[in-house]
């Protein structure tokens, strides 16, 4: 997946990638042609499965497991090179 020519400026929300693995592109900040540097962050997903759990009686700490549990989280993609922020993965 390329992103050449694409100047930051012209979106205003951060492109969605359809996958949670390590995507080639080129950087809209630096200009480099990189592998990008996955992160697993909690989103709406992980949120929503913590206070099920919560509400059904998982009270001892294990309505924090989907914190633990990577195919669970969203997924943030970064440049190596300048470290900015370029795609986000939303798994709900």
């Amino acid at each position: 997946m390329y992103f050449e020519g694409v100047v930051p400026e012209l979106y205003a929300g951060m492109p969605v990638v359809g996958t949670s693995m390590p995507v080639q592109a080129m950087c809209p900040y630096c200009g480099n042609r990189i592998i990008t540097v996955t992160s697993f962050v909690p989103g709406a997903l992980t949120w929503l499965l913590c206070t099920t759990l919560f509400v059904f009686g998982c009270v001892l700490g294990c309505c924090f497991l989907p914190f633990c549990i990577r195919s669970l989280m969203d997924v943030k993609h970064s440049c190596p090179v300048c470290q900015h922020e370029l795609f986000y993965y939303h798994r709900l």
